[in-house]
């Protein structure tokens, strides 16, 4: 026990006399370390950002559902539709769903959607909602949430009930119109308000590939309603060129099997519609999987350039203690006359190097939070402040005055004594 408070006496000792060290020259030592302030700042900075970037994805795509696979119509050209119509494919329809359902995959269950363009009449001068027919299983499948009322059921659609959900937004536009059991014209039809939806947690942020539909600016009607309204015509009138649907999502009974059935799925549809690509297909687990690769190696790229600046601080402190060498050379010798070791001097020079370094460590973390939630206020980017965050760059701070006063260190311990007295 007397060995161990010896020890730890001693290396406070080593500390007390870095402390005085590098407090003799304090302007000297501030400058030696901005490097090391500025690196710690910049990787801790990426850090934070690309932390949140991979929240925010992931937020997506649970929002999506790391389940499900999106099969959504594209628009066509002129020339695209006959090239369709020879080939005999007229985009989303029930065949597709048939031969879905037979597939060797693991389907939970299907929902569809079919957007329509209809007019509405009511107080929405600041928003256009976007008019859309699904199954009754479309909120179950989306995690959507109804704040008053219910949804869709089965038997709305079987029986064409003239009833509709309205979007949050859509809902607060129309007021007291917009309350459950009120009526709303869409098209040249009177229709029921049966419900409101409330999806939480949308996203401002620019979109990207996985963009995430607001239904809280919708107005969702039975499947099959929509072909009574106005401009879509009685099914004996349908446009054959048509398609049926504008989604389909397909939810998977299992996440472990969304790739391999995302493969089988995408073959089936290939097939189907004889090579014409007049569908999209969205795998939101394959966007996360593509995003996380990307996002690592962009956060590697930022950080390699961010550690440049703490290499640079590190070159600054190693010839700032390479200097000391020089005007402390009788200090060395003294203390090597009253009995201090080679080893006593390395662990000297290396613990004012590191005091150096973890100081800037830590101005840097500092500044580096800062600058993380400037960031996060003043562009459309989220920044997380972790404890990694915070501990990865003072290790390498750490690390960085370990390394490059090593070489003062053994240079300072190599001084001859006598030599060293002799000094002026």
């Amino acid at each position: 026990m007397a060995g161990c408070s010896d020890t730890a006496l001693q290396y406070l000792a080593f500390v007390n006399a870095a402390l005085r060290a590098v407090g003799r020259n304090k302007l000297r030592s501030f400058l030696s370390i901005l490097g090391v302030v500025f690196g710690v700042m910049a990787v801790m900075t990426i850090i934070c950002v690309g932390q949140g970037a991979r929240i925010e994805a992931v937020r997506r795509v649970e929002q999506l559902g790391t389940r499900n696979i999106y099969l959504k119509q594209l628009k066509l050209s002129p020339g695209q539709k006959t090239a369709a119509g020879r080939r005999h494919t007229r985009g989303l329809n029930r065949e597709d769903l048939e031969r879905l359902q037979k597939a060797p995959i693991h389907i939970r269950q299907v929902a569809v959607l079919k957007e329509l363009s209809v007019p509405v009449l009511g107080a929405l001068q600041q928003i256009t909602p976007q008019i859309a027919a699904c199954s009754a299983n479309y909120a179950g499948l989306l995690n959507l949430k109804t704040t008053d009322g219910r949804f869709i059921r089965q038997q709305d659609i079987d029986r064409h009930h003239l009833i509709c959900v309205l979007g949050r937004d859509v809902a607060e536009k129309l007021g007291k119109s917009g309350r459950p059991d009120e009526k709303l014209r869409i098209g040249d039809q009177m229709f029921t308000i049966v419900g409101r939806l409330n999806q939480g947690g949308l996203s401002d942020a620019a979109s990207t590939a996985v963009s995430v539909r607001n239904h809280n600016e919708m107005i969702l009607l039975p499947l099959g309603v929509g072909q009574w309204l106005a401009g879509a015509g009685p099914p004996a009138r349908k446009n054959p060129e048509d398609s049926e649907f504008s989604e389909i999502i397909i939810e998977i009974s299992d996440s472990s099997h969304v790739i391999s059935n995302a493969a089988v799925i995408r073959r089936i549809m290939e097939q189907a519609h004889n090579g014409i690509t007049d569908y999209q297909m969205v795998v939101p687990l394959e966007l996360l999987h593509q995003f996380r690769r990307t996002n690592d190696m962009f956060s590697l790229f930022l950080g390699a350039i961010a550690g440049i600046s703490l290499v640079v601080g590190g070159i600054g402190i190693m010839n700032i203690m390479l200097a000391n060498i020089s005007e402390r050379k009788k200090e060395i010798g003294i203390r090597r006359a009253v009995g201090a070791t080679k080893a006593h001097i390395i662990v000297q020079f290396l613990a004012e190097s590191t005091l150096l370094t973890l100081a800037g460590g830590f101005i840097g973390v500092f500044f580096g939070a800062i600058a993380a939630y400037a960031i996060a206020v003043a562009a459309p980017w989220h920044a997380v402040l972790s404890l990694s965050a915070v501990m990865l760059p003072l290790g390498m701070s750490i690390f960085v005055g370990l390394f490059f006063g090593l070489y003062p260190a053994y240079r300072a311990a190599d001084v001859d004594p006598i030599q060293a007295l002799r000094f002026e």
